[in-house]
């Protein structure tokens, strides 16, 4: 899992900017929001332009150098921050797998272009790579890898993914975990269009996926469940089958006839069944979530969520499911004044499972 990050001069980042999952209570509701200590389900509330898509795309640049996996640079124009003197832009993941804990860090001078890398296990380096020298490695199963790239741009732990066979060992166990944490991360947009970020290599058409898994009666009650009333059914389309709308014997095709809110909802079905699958995808975050959704159907969303393994990450500007009928207020958190902290720490007062934490919140109880 994910328990802390760190990005520094990247985008709207100038400064340090920590997001911890770790700094967790011992609330005794909701928890099964975490795992082992760590936030495991969380919603993040800010102003717009105060940076939350910006974090998504920090979480996820790792996943450009370290994987083949679906990836857009046009999110990465403007790369270093505006205001910055410094000259690359610095990344720090921690990530506990079992017992361990992997720190990754690197810095990069534009994207695309590493300039250092190291990695740590236990706190013991295992990889350290500056651009333009020798790789220091320290994993059975390297000892006979060429360490000099050569001036290559290319990551030194994609490197040694691609071209080392790895030995049975802990430390190599670890490494191995990690680099299928990254290869299974997940960022999308609940909007009309199917933007996402890493997890998979093409981008399919979501009524054939739907079609092709057999899934049309389960899409169908999903939509009626989150407040669609509509009866679907197949017609031919270009030769071949599609989905349509059914009234009686007429039928209207899907996508023209769908509103914002029913092709937000397709695309989070589609990307579901994706997260319903066990221990399929790693880590998801999802940029305003509930951008056309009615506040019912949001916390039924976030109720969905709850039930898969993945380590989910939510951005919303929706108050009215900052509840703890849902989380915790260790599992909201609050980005302001260039920082981002769970919601109990912008107050003093305990916060209880009783408490209407929204009601708090539009009062000012959280403004630190």
């Amino acid at each position: 899992m994910l328990t802390k990050f760190e990005v520094q001069n990247f985008k709207s980042f100038k400064d340090s900017f920590v997001f911890d999952l770790s700094e967790t209570k011992n609330y005794e509701f909701n928890s099964k929001c975490l795992s082992n200590g760590i936030v495991n389900k969380a919603l993040i509330y800010g102003a717009n332009g105060c940076g939350k898509s910006n974090l998504g795309f920090a979480i996820f640049d790792l996943v450009s150098h370290l994987t083949d996996k679906q990836f857009n640079p046009e999110n990465y124009r403007n790369y270093l921050n505006a205001e910055s003197e410094e000259v690359a832009a610095r990344f720090v993941y921690s990530f506990r797998f079992d017992e361990s804990v992997l720190e990754y860090s690197y810095g990069k001078i534009a994207f695309g272009s590493i300039a250092w890398e190291r990695l740590t296990i236990n706190g013991d380096d295992i990889v350290i790579y500056h651009y333009g020298e020798p790789i220091q490695i320290n994993l059975k199963g390297t000892e006979t890898l060429n360490t000099d790239l050569s001036g290559s741009k290319i990551s030194a732990i994609k490197y040694i993914k691609n071209n080392a066979v790895l030995k049975k060992n802990k430390t190599n166990d670890v490494f191995k975990a990690f680099l299928s944490f990254v290869d299974s991360m997940l960022f999308f947009r609940c909007l009309e269009v199917n933007y996402y970020l890493g997890y998979q290599t093409e981008n399919n058409s979501i009524t054939e996926d739907i079609l092709q898994k057999g899934h049309l009666c389960e899409f169908e009650a999903f939509l009626n469940k989150a407040g669609v009333d509509c009866k679907l059914g197949l017609v031919e389309s270009n030769g071949k089958e599609d989905i349509a709308f059914m009234f009686g014997e007429k039928s209207l095709a899907f996508w023209d006839a769908a509103s914002s809110g029913t092709r937000s909802l397709t695309l989070f079905y589609y990307w579901l069944q994706r997260l319903r699958e066990e221990s399929s995808v790693s880590f998801v975050f999802i940029d305003e979530f509930d951008a056309y959704y009615h506040h019912k159907l949001s916390k039924l969303i976030v109720t969905e969520l709850k039930t898969i393994q993945s380590q989910v990450i939510l951005t919303t500007h929706n108050t009215s499911i900052m509840s703890n009928d849902l989380l915790r207020p260790d599992c909201y958190f609050l980005m302001q004044n260039n920082k981002i902290q769970p919601l109990y720490k912008f107050t003093d007062k305990e916060l209880r499972n009783a408490h209407n934490i929204e009601k708090m919140y539009k009062a000012g109880a959280f403004d630190g």
